[in-house]
């Protein structure tokens, strides 16, 4: 079983993606003409949500 700091860790890295995705399209991706910076940004995004997410649910236990 893991430990309350290391869950909260892994439970904050899902909410600073989500951030970012609200965050950068507005700041960095606004003059960037080119639309795969962007599309490569959510490919990353949501392929380390997906990840984390494996990884906190593998640990559970009946």
């Amino acid at each position: 079983m893991m430990d309350r700091t290391r869950t909260r860790w892994w439970l904050a890295v899902p909410l600073v993606v989500i951030l970012m995705s609200f965050v950068l399209p507005y700041t960095v991706f606004t003059d960037l003409d080119v639309w795969y910076a962007s599309f490569l940004f959510w490919t990353v995004a949501t392929a380390v949500v997906i990840g984390v997410n494996a990884i906190i649910s593998s640990r559970w236990e009946d």
